[in-house]
This record gives structure tokens, sequence and C-alpha cells, in this order.
């Protein structure tokens, strides 16, 4: 079973929940995992891509089988009788059905949650930013191979897979820095593909630990495996498959279909001969160190220098109290 959080000391983000059923024989399991970001409504078509897409490979990170899945959706909107509403709606459900179509996946069920709406104290009326959950339940093959986001080790590698865009529209950090505009993440031709090449890998026992690329991007993903693990990444990215982009936007873009992947060094020329024959973008960004904090830089320039006490207190809003 893989509870919601991980690491060594429970508080790291799980990408996924993973479940057997009590005295059900083998060793095949059921991943839940979900996708959500209400920011990305000022699109949301792309946004319903998106929530699906985090939802896959939420789901994926963990070890479960991106051919063995389905989906279910929750739309939280505003009054649909209102053409605005009604037209934004039916953008999200036409992203919902090419999503569903790319990743070759049923959805099973859904509901909704309509007419979302309240009269402000001026007489306006005002909507809920309009909002899709996805839920997704796939087969995990073996729960003895399922994989969590926290650093396991020292002296291991960190690899990403997937290519990061120009995509900062409705991304936590223009949302942090009170900005607006951008692109909202699209979905790669190619998502399927790397879903499918990070389940092989997961499969043949090639990752340490997993962990998606979502609200954040890199940095913050980054930043949470550190915490969860109680050790430390030293990362460069100059090697980052991407566009021509800025330090900011390669540490913060949240392009969908990425994830971070802990390998030992013994298991790095299986798994790049893998990713090479499946075509799908990776690179060797850095790796695990024994003392425990963040540092990333670009070529010689550092970008971020943070210990772990600094990130867990930023996480938790304090700092963790450790008991001998």
């Amino acid at each position: 079973m893989l509870k919601p959080f991980v690491g060594i000391y429970n508080h790291g983000s799980s990408d996924a929940a993973v479940i057997k059923p009590l005295n059900s024989k083998g060793q095949k399991a059921i991943a839940i995992s979900c996708g959500i970001n209400p920011r990305y409504s000022i699109d949301p078509y792309h946004m319903a891509l998106s929530a699906i897409d985090e939802a896959v490979r939420n789901a994926v990170a963990v070890g479960a089988n991106p051919e063995e899945l389905s989906l279910l959706d929750n739309f939280c909107w505003g009054n649909p009788n209102l053409p605005d509403r009604l037209g934004s709606l039916v953008k999200a459900a036409e992203g919902c059905l090419a999503g569903a179509l790319h990743y070759q996946v049923p959805f099973i069920s859904g509901k909704d949650s309509l007419n979302n709406e309240y009269i402000s104290a001026s007489g306006e009326r005002k909507a809920i930013p309009g909002t899709l959950l996805i839920s997704a339940m796939a087969m995990v093959p073996d729960i003895e191979q399922v994989v969590t986001m926290d650093l396991k080790k020292a002296g291991n590698l960190l690899y990403i897979l997937g290519f990061s865009r120009d995509e900062l529209g409705g991304s936590l950090l223009l949302e942090t820095l009170k900005l607006k505009g951008g692109k909202v993440p699209s979905l790669s031709a190619q998502a399927r593909e790397r879903a499918l090449a990070l389940h092989q890998v997961i499969a043949q026992g090639l990752v340490q630990s997993c962990h998606d690329l979502s609200e954040g991007g890199l940095a913050v993903a980054a930043a949470e495996m550190v915490i969860a693990g109680g050790v430390g990444l030293e990362l460069q990215l100059a090697n980052l498959p991407s566009e021509a982009l800025s330090s900011l936007t390669k540490l913060f873009a949240e392009s969908n279909t990425r994830w971070l992947l802990e390998v030992d060094p013994k298991h790095v020329e299986a798994l790049e001969n893998h990713f090479k024959t499946s075509h799908v973008p990776h690179a060797q960004l850095g790796h695990v160190s024994e003392k425990a904090e963040l540092n990333i830089s670009h070529q010689d320039e550092n970008l971020i220098h943070l210990t772990w006490a600094e990130l867990d207190k930023a996480w938790r809003g304090h700092v963790l109290e450790v008991s001998a």
C-alpha cells in the first residue's frame, strides 16, 4: 500500500495512492490519482488537457500502467444558462474528449456541480473559476515495484523525462508575483509515448524514486523530493531539454508530461538506452548529495541554494521538531 504522504517523516506529497484489496491473490494493485488546476481556467480547453495529463502522470509515477487506466471528471462551474459560462464549459468538455482520445483511456463516470455563483455587495453576479477535477484509476502490475517520490540515496543520479516550454500561463509563479499572461501548458503529441516509456523503466526496476512536475515546475518538484527524502540535490539546468528559455522559466514553467527520476548509477546505461530507443526527451540534471540542501545552477550561475530546514519551513510554515 502507498499512502498519500511518504518520506522519512511521512510528509512528502505522494503522486498517487496505491491500494490492494484485502485477501486478494497476486501482486496487482490499484493506483488512484488526480489532476486539477483552476488557475488554468483562463484557457478551459487546455485546463482540461492539463488535468488529464496530471492525473495520468501521477498514476504512472508510482508504477501504474497507462494502458490500463480509466478517468472520471468532476466539473465545478457557474450558471450554464449564461453564454460565457456555457462556452467555457463546452471548451473544457472538448478538452476532455481530446485528452481521452490521445491517451486512449475511457471516462467511466463523473459528476458536475453547476450554478456556483453569488451576488456581491455591489450587486454584481460572480461565478467561481471554472474548475475541473480529473481522477484516474490504474492497474499497478506489481505492488512490490511501487515507486515513491522521496529521494533515497546520495550518489544516485537525477534525470528529467520530458520537454520544457515557455508555458507560465496560470502558473504558481505568476500568481505569487501577482502577474498575468503567458500560455497555459499544452499537451504534447508525444505525451502517451513518454508515459509508456516511464512505465516500462519502472517495471524493469530502473527507477529509485519518481516525482511529476506540476505546480511550481522543476524547482518545486525538486524541493519536494529533498523535503521528503532528507538528502540533497545538486542540479545543473544547462542540459534541460527545452525551448530557448530564461533560467526563471526553466525553473518554474509548468509544461505537462514531465517527471524527475532518481536512478542508481548501475542502471543508467539501461535507462538511457530505453529512452533513446523510445525517442523521448530526457537528460541527466545532477545527483543526490549527502548534505540536505537544494542547489540549482545554470552554467556558472547559482540560482537556488536552500537548506532542508528552509525548504521544510516553507512547506509546513514551521520547522519540524524531530525527537532524538
